[in-house]
């Protein structure tokens, strides 16, 4: 769930190029000291990264639990970031025939259409 969550916020480019002293680009799992620093900082940068970030997780958490509670819970495997894009721009591309600004959709909404597809957990077998 965690890796889906931060793939989202990477799939819409929310992350800042870094520079020395600057908290690097999400590349995986970081350390608790990693997400102190970016969330404790001052810094225009270091706060937008944090909040970001954050949004991120708070959304899909609860695109989560409202796609759970409708029986379509995501179970995505490993992907990495660069998985993930490409994913999102080809379903963009599909969607809107190369034409993006054509659709009125949420950037948000087609981005976790793209991950989820194809992805959903097989429903328990009832007894």
């Amino acid at each position: 769930m965690f890796r889906a969550i931060a793939i989202l916020c990477l799939s819409f480019g929310f992350v800042a190029p870094a520079v020395a002293g600057e908290v690097a680009d999400y590349k995986g799992p970081f350390p608790t000291t990693v997400l102190y620093d970016m969330c404790s900082k001052n810094d225009q940068t270091s706060r937008e990264k944090c909040a970001l970030y954050l949004q991120g997780l708070v959304y899909g958490i609860r695109i989560q639990r409202q796609m759970t509670e409708k029986g379509m819970a995501v179970c995505l495997p490993e992907i990495a970031p660069e998985q993930a894009r490409a994913r999102v721009i080809g379903l963009i591309d599909q969607a809107t025939g190369g034409r993006p600004e054509n659709n009125k959709d949420g950037g948000d909404w087609i981005a976790m259409m793209a991950l989820a597809s194809g992805n959903l957990c097989d429903k328990p077998k009832r007894r």
